[in-house]
C-alpha cells in the first residue's frame, strides 16, 4: 500500500517513480526473503511428518511469488485492465488444472503447487510492463530503510484487521465449546462479505486515482471525483444490504443446507454492516490514503478492536451469536462515524454520502418489497427462484433509480446508450 500510494503520487515523474519502485521492491524482496528463511527454519525444526513437510515446502512457491510480485506498482500506475485480464486468465487456468489433475485427497501438494505456481507465472508476466515504466537507478540501503519506515504505518492496521476478524469467532469459541455458534457466525459473515466484495472491489482503484489527483493539487478535480466515487459506492451498498435481507431466506437453504436455517436471522442483522463498511472503505480510499493519514487510521483501528472486544465480552454471554454480530456492526459503525467526523474537519464534503443515499434507499426498499413478493408467491425449484429474485432485483432497482431521476445512474445509463449507438466515439 505504501508503494502503491507513492507510485500514484509520482506517476508522471519517471526519475522519482523509478527510485520509489526499486527502493520499495528491494526492501520488500529483502523482508520476504528473511520471512522465507524463518519459515524454512521452523518447518525443519517443528515438522516431523513427511507428508506435512512436503505440504509446507509447496507453500514456499507462494513466498517466492510475494518476494518478486510487482502488482502494487501496476496498481500505482493504474494498469487495472492488465491486472484484470491476467487475473481472469490465472483463475481460469487454476480451475481447469484443478479439475484436470486433482482427483484424490493425496494430491494436496499438487493442488497447492497449482494454487501458488500459476500466480507466480502471472507475476513474472508483469515485468515487461514494469520495465517499460521505470529505469534502472542505483539504490542505497538508506533508501530501502526509508521505505520500510514509511510502510510501518500500514503494517499496524494489517495486524489489527487480522486480530479484529478473529476476535468474534475466537470469543464465540470460548463461550461455546461445541463451536456451533462459530460455524453459524462464519456462514452469515461469508454471505455478507462475498456480496460486499462487489462494492469494496473498487476501493483499490479509487485510492490510486485519488492519491494521484491529490498529489497534483487539483482541488476541483479531486472534489468531482470524490463526489462520483461516493455516488457509485452508495449506489451499490444499499441494494446489497437490502438484497441480502430479501434473498437470504431462499439463498441459505440452497447454498448452506437446511441445517443452517438459523443463518437467515443472523444475516438480517449482519447485513447492517454493509453501509458501515462501505462508508469507512470509501473514506479510506478518498481521504485517508490520498492524504497520507495512515497513522490516524492505526489509532482508529485500535479503538474499534478494543470496543469490539468489550462488547463481545458483554453481549456474547447474553445473546450468543447475535451478540457477536451486534458487536461487529457497532464497531464498524463507530469507525465510519469517526472517519466522517475527521474527513469533515479536513474539508472533505461528506454530506453527499447522506444526500445521494436517499434515492438509493427508496429504490432498494422497492427492490426488497418485490423480492419478498416473489419469494412468497412464486413456486419453483429453490435454485431457480434465487436466480429469478436476483435478476428481478437488479431490474427493479435500476428502473427505480431512473424513475427517481438519480443524476449518477441516469448519466451513466446515457453514456452506455450513446456508446452502444456509436455516438460517443470521442469519449469511448
Amino acid at each position: 500500500m505504501y508503494g502503491q500510494r507513492k507510485i500514484a503520487v509520482e506517476k508522471e515523474d519517471l526519475d522519482k517513480r523509478s527510485k520509489t519502485f526499486w527502493s520499495v521492491y528491494l526492501a520488500r524482496f529483502s523482508l520476504v526473503l528473511i520471512s522465507t528463511c524463518l519459515y524454512v527454519f521452523f518447518v525443519l525444526i517443528f515438522s516431523t511428518n513427511e507428508f506435512e513437510k512436503k505440504v509446507f515446502y509447496c507453500w514456499l512457491i507462494y513466498l517466492v511469488r510475494e518476494m518478486i510480485n510487482p502488482v502494487w506498482f501496476l496498481q500505482g500506475i493504474e494498469k487495472y485492465r492488465v491486472l484484470s485480464i491476467f487475473g481472469i486468465v490465472s483463475q481460469l487456468s487454476y480451475v481447469i488444472c484443478s479439475f484436470t489433475f486433482i482427483n484424490e485427497k493425496n494430491a494436496l501438494p499438487l493442488y497447492i503447487v497449482l494454487f501458488t505456481a500459476i500466480p507466480l507465472v502471472v507475476s513474472l508476466c508483469y515485468f515487461p510492463i514494469v520495465f517499460k515504466n521505470v529505469t534502472f537507478v542505483r539504490i542505497r540501503v538508506t533508501d530501502m530503510i526509508k521505505s520500510v519506515k514509511g510502510s510501518i504505518v500500514y503494517f499496524v492496521p494489517t495486524i489489527a484487521t487480522a486480530v479484529y476478524s478473529m476476535v468474534d469467532k475466537t470469543m464465540l469459541g470460548v463461550f461455546d465449546s461445541a463451536r456451533i455458534s462459530t460455524g453459524l457466525y462464519e456462514a452469515a459473515e461469508k454471505l455478507v462479505k462475498v456480496a460486499l466484495a462487489i462494492s469494496t472491489a473498487s476501493f483499490t482503484i479509487m485510492r490510486t486515482r485519488m492519491a494521484f489527483i491529490y498529489g497534483k493539487q487539483e482541488r476541483d478535480l479531486y472534489n468531482r471525483n470524490a463526489k462520483a466515487f461516493t455516488s457509485f459506492s452508495m449506489m451499490l451498498c444499499w441494494p446489497i444490504m437490502l438484497g441480502i435481507m430479501g434473498i437470504t431466506k431462499d439463498f441459505v437453504p440452497v447454498f448452506f443446507g437446511n441445517e443452517f436455517e438459523t443463518v437467515v436471522g443472523l444475516s438480517y442483522v449482519f447485513a447492517l454492516v454493509v453501509p458501515c463498511l462501505t462508508i469507512s472503505g470509501l473514506l479510506q480510499a478518498i481521504y485517508i490514503f490520498p492524504f497520507g493519514k495512515q497513522k490516524s487510521m492505526d489509532f482508529y483501528y485500535c479503538i474499534i478492536v478494543a470496543v469490539n472486544v468489550v462488547m463481545n465480552l458483554i453481549l456474547i454471554n447474553i445473546l450468543g451469536t447475535i451478540g457477536a454480530i451486534i458487536a461487529t456492526v457497532s464497531a464498524e459503525l463507530l469507525l465510519a462515524v469517526i472517519l466522517v467526523i475527521n474527513a469533515r474537519k479536513d474539508g472533505i464534503v461528506v454530506g453527499n454520502i447522506l444526500f445521494c443515499s436517499i434515492k438509493y434507499v427508496i429504490a432498494a426498499a422497492s427492490m426488497y418489497f418485490v423480492i419478498r413478493l416473489v419469494s412468497r408467491f412464486v413456486v419453483m425449484r429453490a435454485i431457480y427462484k434465487v436466480v429469478l429474485e436476483f435478476i428481478i432485483a437488479v431490474i427493479v432497482y435500476f428502473v427505480m433509480c431512473i424513475v427517481l431521476k438519480d443524476a449518477f445512474v441516469t448519466t451513466q445509463c446515457a453514456k452506455i446508450v450513446r456508446k452502444a449507438l456509436g455516438k460517443d466515439k470521442e469519449n469511448g
